[in-house]
């Protein structure tokens, strides 16, 4: 764990994401079926897990505990409800009133008042919310938060009140440690080779002491996972007044990743410890007896807890398993999951291993039991998800196929892949069976990061797939299947080329194509995003023949379209053409997790797309998303599967005509300007009278200008004050229509030099 010092930098210039609202108004989770070996999945679109965090936390106050899980890949807040004698149930209205988090959350009752509250990261330090849940109402909690200080006594310093220390990285032990009734806590020192002991000081209260720097007796290897106890310990620096002898040898261990957990290994004695190490699969149990001058000191270690002492097999994450020490099958026993406390380098599918406790609170015996728990539910194809929506097999049903970046299958074994999910059910009950996980064979040719894309590229009225890679490659592979039948693919090209160069289309990196005939000229066109966030437009010139559309206004960069994450770089934008019935619309998901929609696509493809709403779905479910939208049930409304990197997709079913697909329900707004390029002045001509205001922006976003229109159909701008330049020119309904709707997609005009 010499990572130490690099992520204490990191903190310096990374700031917290703040979360957005679960759904917006005119959308509801969907609740389609998914079937897995002949058996439903009772949790199918969670979203997959990666990195999460458990807790015990009675959401509806009626006298059981549900499960809480923070996952620190992606920052999500998960909540399932325990009904007795059923499946723990995903509840995504229990996710609503929760605070901004990082790294870390943990729910640990500090004020006695029954409701656990949250203990999360901030700064390298920790903070509390307190719950303030009322019966009949979802989870909500006090929006200031405490951040939590100790009084600190060092060794050649004035006693002082300092932030309690916890990096992000870590995991602290929150608990009662002592039994006097008040919340301790055990954490990482600053180097990580020993550990901060903080002592409740009030019942039910937050004032807290640091009363130990060395707490156990204990001190982690610099270079492996390994502990030095008894004579091998050595204490250089603590408090004041611990109780012990300090020696001025040192151990300077920079060391970065470490979780605890505090409970009952042995009677009697004080609470022990589970350590792991960033690292390392295993976890280590640590046991404490009462030592020299009333002292807390580890007496033996566990290093593949708990296969020696306490269990019949050891843990064994791949990395850094966390403990969580909670009553999983509430037989009133707390048991132990764990899972990795980092997204990194993990195996994403098999991220929460339950061990039962099958002996008592004070003496307890662990029982393997399963390596994904709640995860056997739901939709996790490991790192990455990707769908797409195609009726594969011709009966009038939307199947689904979904990629995925990676599944792990061992150390350098992380193959890419394509799953597929015929749609088994009814035209208005969908239900999605699984056919095969590895659809598509990529692993023979080495493509990672897929991200396919079906239609029919050869004329012959099946549909084949190109496949946008890493690399920002595109592969091409031919349906080889007999008419009717399901789908077979064989390569036809590897890194197929632009036209005219003969060089390989390279968008950069992470190619993410759809197919759309976007000229009307009967053949399918290729709009691609990547890892910069822009789009690119490749017109289809013949079979096999693709050329890339270079604007005289925005050069490659279709729609002037560009996501990007909060630090302004990277965008990973993944396009959704959804055909509605105003036009082809534009939806575009990106690396932060949402996914925004730029109205309606333009037969002028110089035209900018401006975009109309920022976060369509998601902002707190997950990153590096990636959307399917279409009418899956036929309701005539809109339904999205959008895959995020936990590897799993979240179902969402549009609950108004927001976004509708009958024809007859909205009016086709057709508009234009001209001339265009123009000086002076232009003129504008719409398909029919409307009244509200034509508003100009520049570039930049300034507003410049403005006129009403009062049940026109044609009128004149002036533009004589304007600079040269590109505008765009926004037409927007007001009373006596819908009240500040924009009709129809906004236009680029450029205005010439005189």
């Amino acid at each position: 764990m010499n990572l130490r010092l690099l992520f204490l930098a990191m903190l310096a210039v990374v700031s917290t994401l703040s979360r957005a609202q679960d759904l917006p108004p005119s959308w509801e989770p969907g609740t389609w079926s998914v079937v897995l070996d002949d058996v439903a999945l009772s949790n199918p679109w969670v979203g997959g897990l990666t990195a999460p965090q458990w807790s015990a936390f009675d959401a509806d106050l009626d006298g059981d505990d549900d499960l809480f899980a923070f996952d620190r890949d992606g920052s999500r807040v998960l909540m399932f409800e325990r009904i007795p004698g059923e499946d723990l149930t995903l509840r995504k209205d229990w996710t609503e009133g929760w605070p901004d988090m990082v790294d870390w959350c943990l729910l640990r009752d500090y004020n006695c008042d029954g409701k656990p509250d949250i203990f999360t990261s901030h700064q390298n330090g920790i903070r509390v919310f307190t719950n303030t849940t009322q019966s009949g109402e979802g989870p909500s909690f006090d929006p200031e938060p405490v951040t939590l200080f100790a009084t600190f006594d060092l060794i050649g310093s004035d006693p002082s009140d300092l932030p309690v220390i916890c990096l992000g990285m870590d995991l602290p032990a929150i608990m009662d440690h002592d039994d006097d009734g008040d919340l301790d806590i055990i954490t990482f020192t600053e180097t990580a080779s020993t550990l901060y002991r903080f002592e409740g000081q009030t019942p039910c209260g937050l004032d807290l002491e640091c009363t130990n720097r060395c707490y156990g007796m204990l001190a982690e290897a610099a270079e492996n996972n390994a502990l030095f106890i008894g004579d091998d310990f050595e204490c250089s620096f603590n408090v004041e007044n611990p109780g012990m002898v300090v020696s001025d040898v040192s151990r300077t261990g920079l060391h970065a990743g470490g979780a605890l957990t505090s409970l009952q290994l042995e009677p009697g004695g004080p609470k022990d410890l589970i350590i792991s190490d960033v690292t390392y699969p295993e976890a280590l149990a640590v046991v404490l007896e009462v030592g020299p001058s009333s002292l807390d000191s580890a007496t033996h270690v566990d290093p593949t807890f708990p296969s020696n002492l306490y269990g019949d097999q050891a843990v064994n994450l791949v990395r850094f398993p966390a403990a969580f020490h909670l009553d999983v099958d509430q037989d009133g026993v707390r048991d132990l999951l764990f899972s990795p406390n980092t997204p990194l380098e993990t195996n994403d599918d098999e991220s929460v291993h339950f061990f039962r406790n099958t002996g008592t609170e004070d003496e307890p015996a662990w029982q393997f039991i399963t390596n994904n728990y709640l995860q056997d539910g739901m939709v996790d194809l490991g790192r990455g998800a990707y769908p797409s929506f195609h009726d594969f097999d011709g009966d009038g049903l939307l199947d689904l196929a979904v990629a995925n970046k990676e599944r792990y299958e061992g150390v350098d074994q992380t193959p890419a892949a394509v799953a597929v999910f015929r749609n088994a059910g009814t035209t208005t009950e969908p239900q999605f069976d699984l056919v095969d996980l590895d659809w598509i064979a990529l692993e023979d040719f080495q493509i990672e990061s897929p991200y396919p894309a079906f239609g029919d590229l050869d004329g012959d009225g099946d549909l084949d797939v190109l496949v946008g890679d890493e690399l920002g490659r595109i592969h091409e592979f031919t349906n080889v299947a007999p008419a009717g039948a399901w789908p077979e693919f064989t390569l036809t090209a590897l890194s197929i080329p632009e036209d005219g160069s003969g060089e390989a289309i390279d968008v950069g990196q992470f190619a993410t194509p759809q197919l759309h005939d976007m000229d009307g000229d009967g053949d399918l066109d290729m709009v691609v995003g990547e890892k910069n966030g822009t789009l690119t437009l490749f017109e289809r010139t013949s079979v096999g023949s693709w050329s890339e559309y270079i604007s005289p206004i925005h050069g490659e960069n279709w729609g002037n379209i560009l996501v990007d994450n909060l630090l302004g770089i990277n965008g990973y934008s993944v396009p959704a053409l959804t055909p509605t019935s105003e036009g082809l619309r534009v939806f575009v998901a990106n690396e932060t997790g949402t996914v925004q929609d730029f109205g309606l696509a333009s037969d002028n493809w110089d035209a900018e797309l401006l975009e109309v709403n920022d976060a369509v779905f998601g902002g707190r479910e997950g990153f590096r998303c990636a959307a399917a939208i279409a009418d899956v049930d036929n309701d005539g409304l809109l339904d999205a599967l959008v895959g995020i990197q936990n590897g799993g997709l979240l179902a969402y079913s549009s609950s108004s005509d927001t976004l509708i697909l009958d024809a007859a329900a909205l009016p086709a707004w057709e508009w234009q300007v001209m001339p265009n390029p123009g000086r002076d002045a232009f003129r504008w001509r719409s398909a029919q009278p409307w009244s509200g205001e034509l508003t100009a922006w520049s570039v930049t976003g300034r507003k410049v200008g403005h006129v009403v229109v009062q049940g026109q159909r044609e009128g004149a701008v002036e533009t004589t004050d304007w600079a040269p330049g590109n505008y765009v020119i926004r037409p927007v309904l007001t009373p006596g229509n819908s009240e500040g709707v924009p009709m129809g997609t906004p236009l680029t005009w450029i205005k010439l030099p005189e």
